[in-house]
């Protein structure tokens, strides 16, 4: 799959969003579009860090809209530069695959879309990209891209919903998996609760990327004339693979949604060790804002240590199983954090 002498893109990508813009975003535990953004910078900058400080043979790339760093206030500015800093390439790019109005909640979700055609523009046909959430950090990136998928496949991470249960939460689309199995088959393609595509992954060749944004926009444009909508980036590409435009591979193995913490009452994901890519979306608040403090700080020396240990690893990021005392201060440290925010605001 991949180019001869060419490394493996590992783009991510953030949409800041205007003052007055509508989201919701409760594991980021900040309030505001400022906030909100600097946040994901500091799970962009936690990522990037996990391949360079690995010496991972990559091309790290940050997709934003935003084209002025001094938009995003002087910490956000601080952590874009830190993204730079540990070898990545921004790209600034607009957002035109927007959902319809009136899901607002989630317009960031198809910022994915820019992004692919973003970054495929003047490559190879045969390159080979990496496309992630920003709250993800890579344990084992050469075992993950071993498991690229071959040339015309697409790979993602099947999540295992149930088939009834509508993990967007909008009540006026209600699209679980067994609602885009009978859409996909009103379309003259049968699917009984097609396997739900996660956005946390997205990786293939710049060829058959750009054909999965094709695809996506293709089905837009006959739901747009039958007077529907699927908001999200889950949810059109979920359709994809259930009408046949898209052929997806499933990652699992390599690649895991995993949510921590104590206050979590998910199951416990098994193997992790064997897991390439963590998505952690609980940790953004938590271990990946305290990396990315160490990181500005030049404070590295730890971190360093940790990841070049798996089982430090995993304890950083709290996917090792972590006791009391680890939790205690893990607490306290968020709560160190909201001090600090409130004392900040007041001066």
């Amino acid at each position: 799959m991949n180019v001869p002498g060419a490394n493996p893109l590992v783009v991510q990508y953030l949409y800041v969003h205007e003052p007055d813009e509508g989201f919701s975003y409760p594991t980021a535990r900040a309030g505001g579009a400022a906030a909100v953004a600097e946040r994901y910078l500091e799970c962009a900058v936690t990522q990037f860090a996990t391949l360079a400080y690995r010496d991972v043979e990559c091309e790290p790339v940050l997709v934003i809209n935003v084209a002025d760093p001094a938009r995003l206030g002087r910490r956000g500015a601080a952590l874009l530069a830190k993204c730079e800093e540990l070898g990545a390439r921004i790209v600034a790019t607009p957002y035109t695959h927007r959902p319809k109005p009136g899901t607002e909640e989630y317009v960031s979700s198809r910022y994915l879309l820019d992004a692919i055609l973003s970054c495929t523009e003047g490559l190879a046909p045969a390159r080979e990209l990496w496309l992630t959430d920003l709250d993800c950090v890579w344990a084992d990136p050469a075992s993950t891209f071993a498991a690229a998928p071959p040339e015309g496949q697409v790979g993602c991470v099947f999540i295992e919903y149930p088939p009834d249960w509508d993990p967007v939460g909008f009540e006026e689309v209600g699209r679980t998996r067994n609602a885009i199995g009978e859409l996909a088959t009103s379309m003259g393609h049968p699917a009984q609760a097609p396997p739900w595509i996660g956005g946390e992954l997205i990786c293939g060749t710049a060829a058959t990327l750009l054909e999965l944004v094709a695809a996506c926009e293709q089905l837009d444009a006959e739901l747009d004339a039958e007077g529907r909508t699927l908001p999200t980036e889950e949810q059109i590409l979920t359709l994809a693979g259930a009408v046949g435009r898209v052929s997806f591979t499933d990652l699992s193995a390599v690649a895991r949604r995993i949510t921590t913490g104590p206050r979590s009452h998910a199951p416990r994901v098994s193997g992790t060790r064997d897991i390439g890519l963590w998505h952690l979306p609980s940790e953004k608040g938590l271990s990946m804002r305290r990396t990315a403090q160490e990181l500005l700080r030049g404070r590295t020396r730890r971190l360093a240590r940790d990841l070049a240990d798996p089982d430090r690893t995993a304890r950083r990021f709290n996917v090792a199983r972590t006791g009391p005392l680890r939790r205690l201060r893990d607490d306290g440290w968020i709560a160190s954090q909201r001090l600090r925010r409130l004392v900040s605001a007041r001066a």
